[in-house]
C-alpha cells in the first residue's frame, strides 16, 4: 500500500564572513501533483570548492542542471535512474564550462540530493554536504563524507598511524570527491529506499552548518516549522561571530502524513472562518452603536 505523505519545506542561506557565495541550493516543484505522483519531492544543496577558481558557478551549474534533468523525468523512469542521470548530467555541465574557460579540474562543487516519494527516501551525495534524519528527538547523519580523514581511519585501523596522528592531520578536511572531475570517484546512495515516518524531518546542509552547531544545536532548530527551522538554523551560526564564517545553507523537510496534513488545513480553515465571524460580529456591533448614537 502507497504511504501517502506531504512533504513541507524551509530554508535558509547566508554569506557568512566571506566575500563570495558560493553554496546554491534548489528544490522542485512542491506544487506540482502530477509529478509528485511519480518524482516526488527533490531536495538539494551544493557547496562550491573554495579554494577552486570557479566554486560559485560549478555550484549554480551543478543545481540548475541537476533541477532540470530530475524534473525532466518521464512515468516509465524509476527514481534511483533519474537521480543517477541527473548526477552525471550535472557533473558533464561543470566539465563543460571548465573546458570552455580552460580550467580543468580547478572547478568543482559538492552536492547532496534527496528524493522523497510515496513515504520513501532516496539520495545522492558527493563531497561533504550532509544530510541529517531528525526522528523523535534524535539527530543522524544518513550519508558518508568523502573526505582524507576516512581514508586517515583506515589506516589507524590497519594500524599504519596512531589516532593522534589521524585526528592532527593537516589534510583530514580535503575533499577526496567532488562533483566536476573526468569521473566522480565516490558517490554516496541509499539503493533501498529508506521508509519515512509521519513527523520526520530532513536536513541538508553545507559545513557552513554543521561545522558550527552541535547536534543539540541543531536539534533545538529542527523542532520547529520547516521554515523557521531553517531560519534559526542560520541565525544560531551568526549568532556565534565567527571570523572568517563559511557560507551556510540549511534547507529542512518536514514529512506529514496526508491525513494529519489535510486535518491541519481543515483546522487552519476553521480558524480562518471563525475569525471571520468574529470580525463580522465586531462590524455589526460598531454599526449599531452608530445607529444608536
Amino acid at each position: 500500500m502507497k504511504a501517502l505523505m506531504r512533504v513541507f519545506p524551509g530554508n535558509a542561506t547566508h554569506i557568512g564572513q566571506r566575500r563570495d557565495q558560493q553554496d546554491s541550493f534548489g528544490l522542485s516543484n512542491f506544487g506540482d501533483g502530477r509529478f509528485i505522483d511519480h518524482g516526488g519531492y527533490l531536495a538539494l544543496v551544493a557547496d562550491g570548492i573554495g579554494g577552486m577558481e570557479y566554486g560559485a558557478l560549478a555550484s549554480t551549474i551543478a543545481v540548475e542542471t541537476f533541477l532540470e534533468r530530475y524534473q525532466a523525468k518521464s512515468v516509465l523512469r524509476e527514481i534511483d535512474e533519474t537521480l543517477d542521470n541527473a548526477l552525471q548530467a550535472a557533473n558533464r555541465a561543470i566539465l563543460e564550462e571548465a573546458e570552455r574557460r580552460d580550467c580543468l579540474e580547478n572547478m568543482g562543487t559538492t552536492l547532496v540530493a534527496a528524493v522523497i516519494h510515496e513515504g520513501l527516501l532516496y539520495w545522492r551525495s558527493v563531497g561533504d554536504s550532509h544530510l541529517y534524519l531528525f526522528r523523535d528527538g534524535r539527530l543522524g547523519q544518513l550519508n558518508a563524507d568523502h573526505v582524507y580523514a576516512r581514508t586517515l581511519q583506515t589506516w589507524v585501523a590497519d594500524g599504519l598511524i596512531s589516532q593522534n596522528m589521524a585526528d592532527l592531520h593537516p589534510d583530514r578536511a580535503t575533499l577526496e570527491s567532488f562533483v566536476g572531475l573526468n569521473e566522480i570517484r565516490h558517490i554516496d546512495s541509499n539503493r533501498v529506499p529508506l521508509p519515512l515516518q509521519d513527523g520526520d524531518v530532513l536536513l541538508l546542509c553545507s559545513d557552513g552548518v554543521y561545522g558550527c552547531l552541535t547536534d543539540g544545536e541543531i536539534i533545538a532548530c529542527l523542532a520547529q516549522e520547516p521554515m523557521l527551522a531553517a531560519q534559526q538554523l542560520a541565525q544560531a551560526v551568526l549568532a556565534k561571530q565567527l571570523p572568517r564564517q563559511d557560507n551556510l545553507t540549511a534547507v529542512v523537510l518536514q514529512c506529514r502524513s496526508s491525513r494529519k496534513a489535510k486535518n491541519d488545513d481543515s483546522i487552519w480553515l476553521l480558524r480562518f472562518w471563525l475569525y471571520l465571524a468574529l470580525l463580522a460580529s465586531i462590524l455589526l456591533s460598531a454599526g449599531l452603536l452608530l445607529l444608536n448614537s
